[in-house]
């Protein structure tokens, strides 16, 4: 088997961004769902934390209501630009939607996760494109050093 064969694998790289894509189109429009056809409620904010680490910035609210009789809590992640708009309010109003993809959507950040996630997944096509380009050029190259023997030959010559 030739050794450049395993350059095929590089079609994972591609695949893997398909993923991410599909993922965030899934998120984006779960959030969009929610949004539209959620029932609203007041959430009470009972923890707020928020890291702050040289490149990185992101954080939780923990946030607890009433639905159908039974009180929820959860826990979301939160990036910088979403917890500014949540760090002095006791209360947040919210749709929740049982059962859908992303059952909960903060009223305050929905604009930004909707976009947040358009973003997202428009980078992840877009680099998920190149490498499929860049990977046809990478077959022609593995296809182009097959063809060819290889010129890395280990020969033992006996001298007596």
């Amino acid at each position: 088997m030739n050794r450049y064969r395993f350059l095929y694998a590089y079609w994972l790289i591609p695949l893997w961004l398909l993923f991410l894509g599909v993922q965030q189109i899934l998120v984006h429009r779960g959030a969009m769902d929610t949004y539209k056809n959620g029932d609203t409620y007041i959430a009470e904010i009972t923890d707020f934390d928020l890291k702050q680490m040289g490149a990185q910035s992101n954080g939780y609210v923990d946030i607890r209501f009433e639905a159908d009789g039974k009180v929820i809590q959860r826990r979301l992640s939160l990036s910088v630009q979403t917890a500014q708009k949540l760090m002095e309010a006791p209360n947040i109003p919210i749709r929740y939607q049982k059962g859908a993809r992303q059952e909960i959507v903060l009223y305050p950040t929905y604009e930004i996760q909707r976009d947040t996630s358009f973003y997202n997944m428009t980078i992840a096509v877009l680099a998920m494109v190149i490498t499929a380009i860049l990977g046809l050029f990478v077959n022609r190259y593995v296809k182009r050093k097959s063809a060819t023997p290889d010129d890395e030959k280990f020969n033992i010559d006996r001298i007596d």
